[in-house]
Parts: C-alpha cells; structure tokens; sequence
C-alpha cells in the first residue's frame, strides 16, 4: 500500500466509521428495550473492525474521478503534497494505535493480577435462600462457567469481569449491606455478565485502539457505556417501588468511594463516572414516574440489527476519490493479488493490475524523483 492509497484509506473508513455510528444511534432509539439496544452496540462494533478487513482486502467502486480534469503539473503538485500527508499520517496514527494498545494490554494485566489478590466469597450467607433461587433461576449460578464471586477490601465499587470465567468482584463493606441493597447489586452485575457486556467492553476497546483519532468512536463508547447501565439498573429493579432503594444503594457506594482509593480502572464498575451516574438517576426517576417514551416506530432486536448490517454495506460502498494516482480508466480500486488470483482460478477476470497510462507515467516520474533524492519513499513498501 502506498502513501496516497493509505490517506485514501484513512479518509474512506472515517466516514463509513460515521455513518455506521450514526445508524447505530438512530436505530437504538427504536427499540424499547435498553437490553436490545446495548446488544445492538455489540453488532456494531462488531461491524466496525469488520469494515478494516473489508476496506482493506476487498475493491471499492469509485463513482467519481475528480482529478481527470487536473493538468499534470497541478497533479504532480497534489501528489506530492498526499504523498506526504500520507506518510506522515501513517506515523501518527501508528504511534497512537501502539500507544493505546499498550494501555489496553495494561489494564487487563492490572485487572488480572487485581483478581488473583481477591477471595472467594460464599454468596449464600449474604442473600436470602428465596432471593438466591430466584437468581439462580434467571442467571447462571452452577454449572462449568458458573460465576465466581471475589471480595477485597482494595475496592469501593464491585464490578464485573470475564477474561476465563465470569467473575463478580464485591467490596468487602458491601457484604454487611442489607439483603435487599446487597442483591439489587447482585442483580446489575450479573445483568452485565448475562448480556454480554465484557464482550461488548472488548470489541469497543478494539475499535478505540484503531479509530483513537476519530471523535465518534468516542461518542459511542460513551452512549454504549450508558446503555450498559441503563439496561442493567434495570434489570435490577423489580418494581418502581425498588427504585429509591436502589438509589440509596448507589448513593452509599457513591460516597464510600469519594473518601476510599480504587485500585481498579474499569467501566464496567457499579458507581462510576459523576455525569452516568446523574444520568443514571434521572432515567430512574423517570421510570418511577412512569414516563415512557412513545416510539411512531417500534423495531425488535433482529430487525435493528437486519437494518445496521444493510446500512453497513451502503456505507461500505462511500470510498472518496482521494487518491491522485488511481486509474481514470477503472470504476473499481485494483484488487489484492491473493483475492484476484483466487478469482481469476475460478474464471473470474477482474482488474488485478493499473492500465498503464499517463496517471502511471507520472506515479513512475515522481518515483524516480523520488529514488534519486530519498525523499518521496512509500509509507509501508
């Protein structure tokens, strides 16, 4: 890959990125359920690190040749100014996907070594026996991926996590709570677990290590990780009688933490972030007071996603004219080698090569330039 094919890359997936966020986003405010519509955030991370391998390994049309009508000199002035652009953006953007990798890799380490400090706690002595069979009934207690459950006193928020085994992480103050708080807590975390939410958490930390540039991958950690909540505050609650209960509850926790260090650093914590938490509650209050939004459209889980994956392969089809030296003479990028010789054993003639023309002649003039004042050097050959 070139320089000028990599800045073409960069600038096509950022906008598919967009879009798919943005469906994403609009088709969650058509489901009801906040259980739905965090699934639905894992389909779209899902979709996002696929839309690498599909920028990456499969061709694009190209609906638009704007640099037809460009004079050789004005062309060669572009090409050397992406060229350029292009060099210097794949520096940055690789010293920032190391960098965030590296700060991935340490959390996790940091979150495994936390879990081998912590003990095993016998649930049954903090739960009624009533309250125990009902969980047991709704989440998986028993069985080979039965969820362990730890407590530490280096902790003021429990959290959730699943790197072998699913695991529930309790402060140890938490266990001389009363039954009724202690299971609303139980309750959300294995909501987190149940729905798949680690799963979601890595697939969105992929993305963020990839897209680290791009403010709307961002944005939609943040809106799925106040999906997550939602969903599981309420999965928690029974009844809107429970709610301010529940609202004690957090608030307890709340305040334990602001005098108490954590030593652990992750989202997927009971009490964590000032502004979820205020959004937290006033979604709560909202339930209590049985104000439900109206939807015109109402979409069940299957459609949305049906309809992200649709959306998906529209946006997979916005590849932007950027790069000065593609074919005037080819609606469709050159194809990798190993997909269009794998085409071609199945009869399948495709452009796996540019025509030779004066596009070319130039790319071939200011290579030479290149090669004979190491100046102009591809980014990744």
């Amino acid at each position: 890959m070139s320089s000028t094919q990599f800045l073409e890359l960069v600038v096509s997936l950022t906008v598919q990125v967009s879009i798919v966020i943005i469906a994403t986003h609009w088709l969650g405010r058509l489901v009801e359920s906040e259980r739905v519509q965090s699934r639905l955030w894992t389909v779209c991370y899902g979709i996002l690190l696929s839309l690498i391998l599909v920028s990456v390994l499969l061709p694009h049309p190209r609906f638009l040749n704007p640099w037809n009508q460009l004079s050789t000199n004005h062309a060669s002035t572009l090409l050397s100014i992406e060229m350029q652009m292009g060099r210097f953006l794949f520096w940055i953007w690789l010293g920032g996907t190391v960098l965030s990798l590296m700060v991935f890799l340490f959390r996790a380490w940091q979150v495994n070594r936390f879990l081998k400090s912590c003990q095993p706690v016998e649930i049954s002595k903090y739960i009624s026996t009533e309250a125990l069979d009902e969980l047991s009934q709704k989440f998986k207690l028993s069985g080979k991926q039965q969820v362990r459950f730890l407590t530490t006193t280096r902790l003021s928020s429990p959290f959730c996590s699943q790197l072998h085994y699913p695991y529930i992480i309790i402060p140890e103050y938490l266990l001389d709570f009363e039954p009724q708080k202690f299971n609303f807590i139980i309750r959300h975390e294995l909501e987190h677990l149940q729905t798949g939410h680690p799963l979601q958490l890595f697939l969105q930390r992929l993305v963020e290590v990839i897209f680290w540039f791009h403010p709307m991958v961002w944005w939609a950690s943040q809106q799925s990780a106040l999906c997550r909540e939602f969903a599981c505050d309420e999965a928690a609650i029974q009844t809107p009688q429970e709610i301010a209960q529940y609202l004690r509850t957090l608030l307890t926790i709340i305040e334990y933490g602001a005098t108490q260090p954590d030593e652990t650093h992750t989202p997927l914590a009971f009490g964590r972030g000032q502004s979820m938490i205020a959004s937290r509650a006033r979604r709560l209050t909202q339930i209590a007071q049985n104000h439900k939004t109206d939807h015109r459209i109402s979409l069940s889980g299957g459609l949305a996603s049906v309809s992200l994956v649709l959306a998906t392969l529209l946006a997979a089809f916005i590849w932007l004219p950027v790069d000065v030296l593609a074919s005037p003479r080819a609606n469709w990028s050159p194809w990798p080698t190993w997909s269009a010789d794998a085409l071609h054993d199945f009869g399948v003639s495709v452009h796996d090569f540019e025509t030779y023309n004066g596009r070319m002649e130039l790319h071939e003039l200011l290579q030479q330039n290149s090669t004979r004042h190491n100046v102009l050097p591809d980014v990744t050959r």
